[in-house]
C-alpha cells in the first residue's frame, strides 16, 4: 500500500529535481529502491553504498520513529544485495566513518570526471 502512494510521489519530485538541474554536468541522487522501480537510465553511472547489515540495524534502532514492521516490508520490497552490486558502476563501503565514505565518494566523482 505505502509503495503505491510513495513510488509515484518520488518519481514526481525526481522528474522535477531533474528538470530543474538539466543543465548540469553531473548529479548525485541518492534514491532509495532505485532498481527496484526502474528509475534509472541505461547511461546513469550507479553507486552501491553497502553496509553490514547489522551496524544498519543498530543505527535504524536509534532512530525516534523506528518501526521493525515497517521496515521487515520495505526489505521484502528491496532487491537482494548481490543483485544490486552486479547493477552497480562502484561500490563503495559503509563503515559510518564520515571520512571514509567521503574520502570513496571524491574518488569514485574523480574516476567519473576523467572518463567524461
Amino acid at each position: 500500500k505505502s509503495a503505491k502512494i510513495i513510488h509515484p510521489e518520488v518519481r514526481r519530485n525526481l522528474n522535477i529535481f531533474l528538470k530543474k538541474n538539466k543543465k548540469k554536468n553531473f548529479l548525485i541522487l541518492d534514491i532509495p529502491l532505485l532498481l527496484e522501480n526502474n528509475l534509472y537510465k541505461k547511461d546513469d553511472i550507479l553507486v552501491f553504498v553497502d553496509a553490514k547489515e547489522d551496524s544498519i540495524n543498530k543505527r535504524l534502532k536509534k532512530r525516534l520513529n523506528y518501526n521493525r514492521k515497517i521496515i521487515n516490508k520495505f526489505k521484502k520490497l528491496q532487491l537482494s544485495v548481490e543483485f544490486k552490486k552486479k547493477k552497480s558502476d562502484f561500490i563503495i563501503k559503509n563503515n559510518f566513518k564520515v571520512n571514509s565514505v567521503k574520502k570513496d565518494v571524491k574518488n569514485i566523482i574523480k574516476k567519473i570526471l576523467l572518463n567524461a
